[in-house]
């Protein structure tokens, strides 16, 4: 029952987060023009994007420590040699970042009026990488001990200060580059938070790079790079293409209840989160296969009544939450989000499952496949139907790829060799 209590311990970690996330997010969306709270959701999803510069290691770490549990020189080592990686590849990021900030705004297309606020706001955005990369990092040593107690302290903390922040900072000046100033704060407690928990383990590895540690590292989470630039990219730039083909103005119509998915995430991500250091390692086929189904289980039976209430009562919450107005012309979209999201879901063990028995190259083929016939399928539905062929595009999007990941799954655990 350790993946039931972990998950549990996990959904904790977000349950005071979400109830200061939804209404400060209804807050902002009062309190700036819907063309920045629009731009704000897209910040957002950059700053989640940057999870590419960690080149998939804070998952390999994940990995990495709960196979090497017991050793503690190999810990050092893993410890020492990523810290050392990530802080170097997470500044390049950021200078990335900071000097494609023009050419990034000019792809939303701004109103005039906005204009000098996004820009600035952008190019502060790109301090947050540093730190996202880090925090990630950090808590990846804790997730791969199975100490999700800890995780889910640091998270309910940080996660309440990166909701909350913004929009007290709106509160005093509603810009987008006070909205972006909180955000940077709450980034930096969060990293702050998540070195006092692993203080420990970073002052006993020291640091110093090991190339054999290094290559072992960057050779598995080399394909999860793959998949982390992939993956966002069908996330979140669905928000891209609806502010470039329609404007940054209709943006926020499909970015709120977009983002409202990506809140409910949280529920199967934190099983995922619990399910992947057991199956890692996992001793007999028995035993992982337990796993799966009793993550499998769990997912569905929460997932399941919050799909069937959320669409039965979507034009009440997104009155309530953002407005009439959004009510109005975000409804219909929800509604077909809802629907993708337990496929989404669903689709987080048998991603999960592939990647713990090490074929992490198959995850990131997978998403490489998908990538060119979704993106298509996105400009097509978006220009012809708007916000709403967004969301129709996502769904089916991610409907499909919970049937392939769960076809090459089944197949492949029945033929691994366990011994």
């Amino acid at each position: 029952m350790n993946i039931l209590k972990n998950s549990v311990w996990n959904l904790c970690g977000y349950v005071l987060p979400t109830l200061i996330a939804i209404p400060a997010l209804g807050y902002m969306a009062r309190g700036l023009d819907a063309e920045i709270f629009g731009v704000y959701t897209i910040a957002i999803a950059v700053v989640g994007y940057s999870g590419i510069f960690d080149v998939g290691l804070s998952r390999t770490v994940i990995r990495e420590i709960a196979l090497h549990r017991n050793n503690t020189e190999e810990r050092k080592k893993i410890i020492s040699t990523s810290l050392i990686f990530l802080m170097i590849f997470s500044l390049i990021g950021a200078l990335i970042l900071y000097f494609s900030s023009g050419w990034i705004v000019n792809a939303l297309k701004i109103s005039k009026d906005n204009l000098e606020d996004v820009n600035a706001a952008f190019k502060l955005l790109s301090f947050c990488i540093p730190l996202f990369i880090l925090n990630q990092l950090w808590v990846s040593i804790l997730e791969g001990d199975e100490s999700f107690g800890i995780v889910n302290i640091q998270k309910a903390i940080s996660s309440s200060f990166i909701s909350g922040l913004p929009a007290i900072f709106v509160y005093y000046n509603p810009t987008l580059t006070s909205a972006i100033n909180g955000l940077i704060l709450s980034r930096l407690i969060a990293v702050v938070l998540a070195f006092f928990f692993v203080r420990k383990d970073i002052f006993i590895s020291g640091l110093r790079f090991y190339s054999a540690t290094f290559r072992r590292l960057i050779f598995f989470g080399g394909w999860i790079t793959v998949s982390n630039i992939i993956s966002p990219i069908m996330v979140y730039f669905d928000r891209f293409i609806v502010s470039n083909i329609i404007g940054a103005g209709k943006v926020a119509f499909y970015s709120a209840p977009s983002e409202a998915i990506l809140r409910l995430g949280i529920i199967p991500a934190a099983i995922g989160r619990a399910v992947f250091p057991r199956l890692s390692n996992s001793l007999s086929a028995d035993e992982y296969h337990k796993n799966t189904r009793l993550s499998f289980l769990i997912t569905a039976i929460v997932c399941l009544p919050t799909v069937v209430i959320g669409c039965l009562l979507t034009p009440i919450v997104l009155n309530l939450w953002l407005g009439p107005e959004y009510a109005e012309k975000s409804s219909l979209v929800l509604n077909i989000l809802l629907f993708g999201f337990f496929f989404n879901a669903l689709a987080m063990i048998p991603f999960s499952g592939i990647q713990a028995i090490g074929r992490a190259k198959i995850t990131a083929f997978l998403h490489c496949f998908e990538l060119v016939p979704y993106l298509c399928l996105l400009i097509m539905l978006v220009k012809f139907y708007g916000i709403t062929g967004a969301a129709i595009a996502w769904s089916v999007r991610v409907i499909v790829d919970f049937l392939i990941l769960t076809y090459i799954h089944n197949k492949l655990t029945h033929t691994y060799n366990w011994s």
